[in-house]
């Protein structure tokens, strides 16, 4: 098996499972909610709510099912990326995309399905993170988060709300060329193409 894909995996599930001490995951499903305590749920998020709320609920039906479709060819162009991998894990559906020129460059997309509470639940547990910054991708709220921050060493991670219940999680793992020495720029850019991937643009 690749050694850059179990490396990936082990580092994607320690960005988004870090969090189990406080008693919520970023990557592992809670169990499900009876009706009273969901209802009891979305009061106390509405209270406790920190995170922003997206302009517009965007069309995740494809993602949801296959993370490859993050983004579209425009967007692989533009980054210099080949057609995604897909595969599954506990967190949601992923997808690995290697640099045409470069597969020692990647970046991990994982549709973070495993959580309901999107990008809040990226705030609730962002005492575990190494690094935590707000930023936007073309126009939706995004967080820059990591449990270990390895930023130069070419990793970086960032969730970018796509609704208010559903987060995209994006690592990026350079080991050459600019992306290496600014690896959250690659990750911010992947995040603008997503948007317009989703918007349809």
């Amino acid at each position: 098996m690749n050694r850059r894909l179990l490396a990936a995996g082990a580092l994607a599930f320690a960005v988004l499972a870090v969090a189990g001490c406080s008693g919520k995951t970023r990557g592992t499903a809670n169990p499900a909610a009876t009706a009273e305590s969901s209802s009891s749920e979305t009061t106390s998020r509405s209270a406790a709510d920190s995170a922003p709320r997206v302009p517009e609920p965007l069309n995740t039906a494809n993602i949801t099912s296959d993370a490859c479709n993050t983004i579209n060819a425009a967007g692989r162009s533009t980054l210099s990326l080949g057609d995604g991998t897909p595969r599954s894990t506990g967190n949601g559906p992923s997808c690995t995309f290697q640099e045409a020129a470069d597969p020692g460059n990647q970046i991990d997309v994982t549709t973070v399905t495993a959580n309901k509470n999107g990008l809040q639940d990226v705030y609730d547990t962002k005492a575990n993170d190494a690094y935590f910054g707000e930023s936007q991708a073309y126009g939706y709220p995004a967080v820059y988060a990591a449990a270990l921050d390895d930023r130069k060493n070419g990793k970086c991670g960032l969730f970018v709300g796509v609704t208010d219940e559903l987060a995209v999680n994006i690592l990026v793992q350079y080991d050459h060329g600019a992306g290496a020495a600014d690896p959250c720029s690659v990750a911010g850019k992947f995040g603008e193409a997503m948007v317009q991937t989703l918007m349809g643009g």
